[in-house]
């Protein structure tokens, strides 16, 4: 057997497919959590009146950019399924790692949180 020849274990490629399928459903649930913002961000558009039609665009805005990023979630996940399967293929030594979709998700998540958390501070604030 020749030195420079090795072999791939078999864990690797369903290790490679997991993760992926992990980042898959991240990136859906982030996408049902913007529909379900956008949804009743136009119900109390419609139900409640004038009072609450900046607050409504506010969380439709946030509903968008979070839309937005589920779905460069979504391809960047696939790009990097793309990626180390042919990595694995070629038997390379990576990189494996991605260091994108975590920086993503974290400031995703710190974002709309914050918007979310200084809200309901503006609300509790202005409410007599």
């Amino acid at each position: 057997m020749a030195e420079g020849l090795r072999r791939t274990d078999a864990k690797a490629f369903f290790a490679n497919e997991r993760t992926f399928l992990h980042w898959m459903s991240t990136s859906v649930t982030i996408g049902s959590i913007a529909a379900a913002l956008s949804g009743v961000a136009g119900h109390a558009h419609r139900s409640w009146g004038d009072d609450f039609t900046e607050r409504a665009i506010v969380v439709r805005v946030i509903a968008l950019v979070m839309l937005f990023l589920s779905i460069l979630m979504a391809v960047s996940a696939g790009l990097n399924f793309q990626k180390r399967a042919l990595f694995l293929e070629a038997k390379a030594d990576g990189p494996y790692d991605s260091r994108f979709l975590p920086t993503l998700l974290t400031c995703c998540m710190v974002i709309s949180m914050s918007v979310i958390f200084g809200g309901a501070v503006y609300r509790l604030a202005t409410s007599e």
